[in-house]
């Protein structure tokens, strides 16, 4: 399915299944197919699920139009009025995470019922006072480190055959480019979300992938003494949707359905 934003960019989105809507944010450089095991088993539990594709990414429009953290959440917004969805679970996979953070600073709750972020610190640059973001980032590196990013390991697991397969033929088809969205990857590492998590009314679920290489210290202190959950996926790295989906699953019913 497609849907035009209101700058006239055209997103590719599924819209699946009756019942509570559940909505799955990729990350950077991400593809709305990455959550295959998640959307059968949400949909077999009776959920409404719904994918999509950034601008830029997978089948949606290649653009170097407003590539701004901030933008895609008004993407969001503006999928969710097309879709008609009065309320919704978002869940966010590391830059998805921070989309989440950003639309709920720009509007609000009144259609978020809770929050799912996987792998993702609020904060991913490390000051002074800060050392729970992407390991070993600083402003003092951070240009040099930016176009390396997606060169860090990301999985420990692996990701399955079948799934490995169906990505590798989607992406032949809607390929990455990496220099047109190298300014979204640039604003994104950029943000501070902290005051968003702290002030949270709605309950959130924050994923960690155990043996993720991604983060240095411990970014979920930001949710002591909050509204938050934490739970951490054994034997997985940045993708733990991905690489232990049963895991995740089950603990994204047992929040989703609390």
């Amino acid at each position: 399915m497609k849907m035009m934003t209101s700058d006239g960019i055209q997103l590719a989105y599924t819209d699946q299944g009756d019942g509570p809507v559940i909505l799955l944010l990729a990350g950077y450089s991400g593809i709305k197919e990455e959550w295959q095991y998640q959307v059968t088993f949400l949909l077999q539990q009776g959920y409404r699920v719904i994918t999509l594709d950034w601008r830029s990414h997978g089948a949606s429009t290649r653009t170097a139009k407003h590539l701004r953290i901030m933008r895609l959440a008004a993407d969001v917004q503006e999928l969710l009025l097309v879709c008609q969805v009065t309320t919704a679970t978002l869940v966010g996979h590391s830059m998805g995470a921070s989309v989440i953070w950003a639309y709920l600073t720009i509007f609000g709750e009144q259609r978020v019922s809770r929050i799912v972020t996987i792998d993702e610190s609020p904060k991913p640059l490390n000051d002074t006072y800060w050392q729970a973001g992407l390991n070993g980032l600083t402003w003092e590196n951070f240009w040099v480190r930016l176009p390396y990013i997606l060169r860090q390991p990301m999985t420990v697991a692996g990701i399955s055959e079948p799934l490995r397969q169906e990505l590798k033929t989607t992406r032949a088809v809607h390929p990455f480019d990496e220099a047109l969205c190298g300014p979204l990857l640039g604003d994104h590492l950029q943000q501070d979300w902290r005051e968003t998590c702290q002030s949270l009314t709605i309950p959130q679920l924050m994923i960690v992938g155990a043996a993720s290489t991604m983060w240095q210290g411990d970014y979920t202190i930001i949710c002591e003494n909050n509204n938050n959950n934490v739970v951490r996926i054994q034997n997985a790295g940045h993708m733990p949707h991905m690489e232990q989906p049963d895991a995740v699953n089950a603990y994204l019913h047992t929040f989703i359905s609390a």
